[in-house]
């Protein structure tokens, strides 16, 4: 195999022409720059995000690359998404299972870090709600069409120790005793738990968890200034040799892209190859639970 160093090198000498991929958080950073990879392999792309308006200038600045070649029936940038309200999921979900007769990749990408205390739409903590519980009922509900899924985590469901999953804090938020890189860890968790589980309930699918490294994105948005100059003090090197979005969007694509007999079920990828979880990201029974958990507290819109 070709060493992989970026999302073109992930692609290199495939012919993508006729399978479908769905990329959540799809016009900007780790999205954006996997959305562009598929593209040029042939795929088609169901592009999903919050803002109409980016997507437009999204798909415009596509259509108008010419190293890509893309046809405007590649791309599909006609729903908007809002993974913090499951209304918006279960709409734009419907709308993606009566179109397309399969899925091929649904790459849950999308994410927000370090958030201020909040709830979603539906109540869920911020960080929680949207990089899993969306993520979860958009999975389910298209689980039946999809053949392998892609969750995106991080190293940092490492951080504070590594507790365990608790299901019991998701609803609740209290400004005062909010710890915003605890969620965060918890989300992340989350996302590798359920790529665990999802082909335990469904046996036809695969699905994956990948850690795409330190990133040049916005996802330090929300982050205050004071803390992220902190960060880069401890962590130097780490700041200094953060990746590019096509770098670190490589392992996403590898996997996403890979023959099926080729990819690790339920494993964790960093740096495009296999890498280890902490053990609470190993807990079977965590992963049940948690799985049950978000069944349950989206069957309303299921």
């Amino acid at each position: 195999m070709h060493t992989i160093k970026t999302t073109f090198d992930a692609v290199k000498g495939l012919d993508l022409a006729g399978k479908v991929f769905l990329v959540t958080g799809a016009y900007s950073g780790l999205g954006a720059a996997t959305t562009q990879a598929l593209l040029k392999a042939g795929a088609t792309v169901i592009l999903a995000g919050r803002s109409e308006s980016l997507l437009s200038k999204f798909v415009s600045e596509l259509l108008s690359d010419k190293s890509l070649n893309t046809s405007e029936t590649q791309l599909d940038a006609s729903h908007t998404l809002d993974l913090g309200d499951l209304r918006s999921v279960r709409n734009f979900a419907d709308y993606v299972y009566k179109k397309y007769p399969n899925i091929d990749c649904l790459i849950n990408n999308a994410g927000v870090m370090y958030t201020p205390s909040g709830k979603t739409t539906d109540g869920f903590e911020t960080q929680m709600g949207i990089n899993v519980i969306g993520h979860f009922l958009l999975s389910k509900l298209l689980a039946n069409k999809t053949k392998r899924q892609v969750w995106l985590s991080s190293k940092g469901h490492t951080r504070l120790g590594a507790p365990r999953i608790d299901v019991e804090a998701i609803m609740e938020v209290n400004d005062k005793t909010y710890n915003t890189q605890l969620r965060y860890q918890q989300s992340k968790l989350g996302n590798i738990l359920l790529a665990k589980q999802f082909p335990i309930e469904y046996p036809h699918l695969k699905a994956v968890s990948v850690h795409p490294g330190v990133v040049k994105t916005n996802l330090s948005r929300n982050i205050a200034f004071k803390d992220k100059l902190l960060f880069s003090l401890m962590n130097p090197l780490m700041v200094l040799n953060a990746k590019e979005p096509e770098r670190g969007a490589a392992t996403q694509v590898m996997v996403a892209t890979m023959p099926e007999e080729q990819l690790s079920n339920g494993a964790y990828y960093a740096d495009c190859r296999v890498s280890k979880e902490v053990e609470s990201a190993k807990n079977m029974e965590d992963a049940q639970k948690f799985f049950d958990y978000c069944s349950q507290v989206t069957k309303a819109f299921q």
